[in-house]
């Protein structure tokens, strides 16, 4: 007879390690999320790796590892502290994990990978193709090559790019794994009304600060929000965009609180990049129910569903973009509210991490 588990004896929970090194608000809350989410499971047991100032509240407990490491994928003098880092390895190896899983790219990801044991170990890539204007696009590029070689399996969040991440890291299509992205979702928020708009995230090249600028002038009558940290080659576009009498501008931090704020005090959150792998300011308005309006560039076709979660424009045609947003700004009231309710509806379905931890845990079983 074959050895079963007795009545009242419980099968072993496999274990598994949620790593991000990254001060990005978005990569901790979609680690924090999920961990929180497999902290409610009977077959994995979730532990967490993280920043010791993580940006995004996560619930703490002795699964959580906060520890004072450095907070970019580069090299900085912290990457140096190997007694912390050989610790942590330590500590991991002692834990004999079933996964671990790295949200973000580290350098300190690459040995840890090296020395994990049996654990296998996945790694997602956010930007296949670095973002062109980046200033940390040739460190990109190699930490993309680097886990590549040492990662056993490779996480996506979109299609788009599939094809792409093979063909230039020479990565077989069996290691690619395709995992939509995720985030915690509140209840559903009810409009405002307001009459703004909202851009949101980092002013650089890439996200489109040339395109805002021309399409702020070409919406006279319609007032903007532009909220983000500064990229020092987008001094000058920003200085102009200062200078526009419709458009408020903050270049501070933001708390999550005033980013919840901010979305919802909009009626539209615009997106007008030049090139994207994918874009969490979307989710992030459907989050707070709020429709956007994307230039369809890269994988952001993927995350709109044309006319009813918002609308996407011909990639580069401000003049298009601006006139559908005059159109969008002058939709009635009942209509806004049934894109409101159905962005909402939309992103709850395909993003909430609620819904996301079956699909995670798949990736992990397979």
């Amino acid at each position: 007879m074959g050895v079963g588990i007795y009545e009242g004896e419980k099968e072993e929970m496999k274990k598994v390690l949620l790593v991000t090194f990254s001060d990005n608000a978005d990569h901790q809350d979609t680690l924090f999320g999920m961990y929180e989410e497999m902290r409610k499971r009977k077959d994995w047991d979730a532990y967490l790796l993280c920043i010791k100032t993580p940006k995004v509240g996560v619930q703490q407990s002795d699964h959580t590892w906060l520890v004072d490491c450095p907070e970019r994928p580069g090299v900085t003098k912290k990457t140096f502290n190997l007694p912390l880092l050989f610790s942590i390895i330590h500590r991991i190896r002692k834990e004999h994990f079933d996964a671990i899983y790295f949200e973000s790219l580290h350098t300190w990801n690459l040995p840890i990978m090296m020395m994990a044991g049996k654990a296998k170990t996945y790694q997602v890539i956010h930007e296949v193709i670095p973002h062109e204007g980046d200033s940390q696009v040739k460190m990109v590029d190699l930490m993309n090559k680097s886990v590549v070689k040492l990662s056993d399996t490779i996480v996506l969040r979109n299609k788009t790019y599939i094809r792409d991440l093979i063909d230039r890291y020479g990565i077989s299509a069996g290691r690619v794994k395709y995992l939509e992205l995720w985030r915690r979702y509140p209840v559903y928020t009810e409009p405002v009304h307001s009459g703004r708009v909202l851009f949101f995230g980092r002013i650089n090249p890439y996200k489109g600060a040339d395109n805002l600028l021309e399409i702020v002038r070409l919406c006279p009558d319609i007032k903007f929000d532009v909220i983000g940290r500064v990229d020092p080659q987008m001094q000058e576009i920003v200085g102009q965009l200062a200078k526009e009498k419709n458009v408020k501008l903050n270049n501070d931090y933001v708390t999550d609180e005033e980013m919840r704020e901010a979305f919802i005090n909009c009626d539209w959150a615009i997106v007008p990049y030049n090139s994207a792998s994918q874009s969490g300011i979307i989710i992030d308005a459907y989050k707070y129910s709020r429709p956007v309006i994307a230039f369809a560039v890269g994988a952001i076709p993927e995350q709109v569903d044309a006319d009813k979660s918002g609308y996407l424009v011909e990639a580069g045609d401000n003049k298009k973009f601006a006139e559908k947003l005059k159109e969008a700004m002058s939709i009635n009231k009942d209509e806004y509210d049934t894109m409101s309710k159905y962005a909402y509806q939309y992103g709850s379905k395909k993003y909430a991490t609620s819904g996301a931890v079956k699909r995670f845990v798949e990736l992990l079983e397979k």
